[in-house]
């Protein structure tokens, strides 16, 4: 009987994250059969007010996700928090089978909200602890792809279906996620973190095999050190642990490994959240009456851009195998730019009457070309990038500032829009999300390392600019010669 490899036990171990991410993707998918029906049916009303806090609430409810996140994935561990993400997602989608007012609404908006807040924070960097180097960017690029795949389900569904119909069945995806994380080990990181060195080695090479050893010994070598500062500290009193948290936020922000990741990936988020595809899915309504005249072949277009949105993606799994991370984001990034100067410019022409030739096949290769660079770079990269960045021993304070930069991120896109679309347009709101996406290609291109083919703890020590183990091999070796 053959052996089970490495990679199938890692494809399992993270399987319950990728499905967990097509939940996500379902949500954001959703929202354009939720809107556009109750704009036409006027089941549950919706203003203009309440239609943006409905969309955006989800931006403030992933902050909320994220600040469990710190507390679930540092003190329970990171299978937990995939764990408990799920059960919200589940109750988010019941909450809006039942709806039949804007309250219930809002509630299934914060379950599901709070749900993404915990599952994109913890699914990527899970990803990156339980894969092996050369599988890491591949396995990553997956989460957008798993996203993507969810938003087109939803939107297929909303061919047939009405939302009450499409949250009830979207309910066993949810749960789906929840069986696999129940069967899936610890993150070996975690373990070693917690000083549980046996298990991690057990987990570690039940994942990766035999032939990691290096990784594993100087993960575990540095969580060594790290506690080796710590130990002979007395207990302290409430007011010493409000005084040491104080001390550990100052101190982390002091340090390269952790202000400079934090930094970058600010900006990485900027990309994802204004490169447009948030707002192409939940807003879908106004962006097709501006570029195509009517909204009639909204959901064929929408399904139709989600298949080619997903296959850029696919490319990108491919892309980050073979070609360098940094010169693939700024020429992806850099067409995601040109595809929001050229819609805007069309938008604005069509608007005006200033074409000379109009067809809806315009339209059409713009917004595909638009699609085109979120999937294969805007989307996708960002994702990618910012899960190898963490140092280790700050993953749970570094990626909660970023996840609430995230959700500020989201919260203000999506609340915005809609005023955005009346005081400038929509070819207005285009140029300004390109001002936005160069202002941040400006600052990656003279901070962020190259992390390909790097492991993790490389990636970390590239970053602080030495290696803490070897520093410390170099200053025991000093000090033995000095002694002798």
């Amino acid at each position: 009987m053959c052996s089970v490899t490495p990679f199938t036990k890692q494809c399992f171990a993270i399987a319950s994250v990728i499905v967990n991410m097509m939940s996500y993707g379902m949500c954001i998918g959703f929202n354009a059969s939720l809107f556009s029906e109750l704009k036409k049916t006027g089941e549950i009303h919706l203003d203009r007010d309440s239609e943006s806090w409905l969309a955006s609430l989800i931006g403030i409810t992933t902050l909320i996700g994220a600040l469990l996140t710190s507390f679930i994935i540092d003190s329970i561990g990171r299978r937990p928090a995939v764990i408990t993400s799920s059960v919200l997602m589940i109750s988010g989608w019941i909450s809006f089978s039942l709806a039949s007012s804007l309250s219930i609404l809002l509630v299934a908006k914060i379950f599901q909200g709070m749900s993404l807040g915990l599952g994109t924070t913890m699914g990527g960097v899970l990803i990156a602890e339980y894969s092996s180097p050369k599988y890491r960017g591949s396995f990553t690029a997956t989460i957008q792809t798993a996203m993507l795949s969810g938003s087109l389900i939803a939107h297929s569904f909303g061919l047939f279906y009405n939302w009450h119909q499409i949250s009830t069945i979207l309910v066993f995806f949810a749960l789906l996620g929840l069986l696999i994380a129940v069967f899936s080990p610890e993150s070996p990181s975690f373990l070693a973190t917690k000083g549980r060195y046996d298990d991690c080695r057990k987990v570690f090479r039940w994942l990766r095999g035999p032939n990691e050893e290096d990784e594993l010994e100087n993960m575990i070598n540095t969580d060594m050190v790290v506690k080796e500062t710590k130990k002979g500290r007395p207990k302290k009193t409430m007011s010493k642990i409000i005084q040491k948290k104080l001390t550990y936020v100052i101190t982390s922000f002091k340090k390269r490994e952790f202000h400079i990741p934090v930094f970058i990936v600010i900006h990485l988020n900027a990309v994802n959240q204004f490169c447009g595809s948030l707002i192409h899915d939940i807003y879908a309504f106004d962006i097709h009456k501006a570029l195509y005249g009517t909204d009639i072949y909204m959901f064929k277009v929408i399904a139709s851009l989600d298949v080619q949105r997903i296959l850029s993606t696919v490319l990108t799994v491919y892309l980050t195998s073979r070609v360098r991370r940094r010169p693939l984001l700024f020429t992806l990034v850099g067409l995601n730019i040109l595809a929001y100067i050229c819609a805007a410019g069309y938008i604005y022409a069509r608007r005006h009457s200033l074409l000379p030739f109009d067809h809806m096949a315009i339209g059409v290769f713009l917004h595909h070309f638009h699609y085109f660079t979120n999937g294969a770079g805007s989307m996708s990269l960002p994702t990618i990038i910012s899960c190898e960045l963490f140092p280790t021993a700050d993953k749970g304070f570094c990626g909660l500032i970023c996840s609430m930069v995230f959700s500020m991120f989201m919260f203000a896109n999506i609340k915005s829009a809609p005023y955005l679309f009346a005081l400038m347009g929509v070819e207005g709101t285009f140029c300004a999300y390109a001002l936005l996406l160069l202002y941040s290609q400006v600052m990656l291109f003279y901070i962020l390392p190259e992390t390909k083919d790097k492991t993790l703890q490389e990636i970390e020590d590239k970053i602080r600019g030495f290696s803490l183990a070897d520093r410390v091999e170099t200053l025991k070796t000093e000090e033995d010669e000095l002694l002798s």
